[in-house]
């Protein structure tokens, strides 16, 4: 998981691990909104151009909470402010 850039807007993204690194190539990321406070919920799967996309900070993950069943991210307090910073 990592805070992103996805056309302009903030957000949080999950990126496979054997995501192409490589400024030419497409990527795919699942896209998880801010729901409420530290709760973000995914929001769509898409194919982005490297110019569409642009990765903040990557998150450890020690830091989150994945619910894949109900496709819901629970961040620790302490990255909100870190996302701040980014919006």
């Amino acid at each position: 998981f990592a805070f992103a850039r996805v056309k302009g807007e903030t957000c949080l993204v999950q990126v496979p691990c054997s995501a192409p690194q490589s400024a030419f190539l497409p990527i795919d990321v699942n896209v998880f909104k801010h729901e409420f406070i530290t709760i973000f919920r995914f929001s769509e799967s898409t194919t982005l151009h490297p110019a569409d996309f642009q990765i903040l900070e990557p998150i450890d993950d020690s830091l989150l909470r994945y619910e894949e069943e109900n496709d819901t991210v629970f961040l620790a307090k302490s990255l909100m402010e870190r996302l701040r910073r980014f919006t």
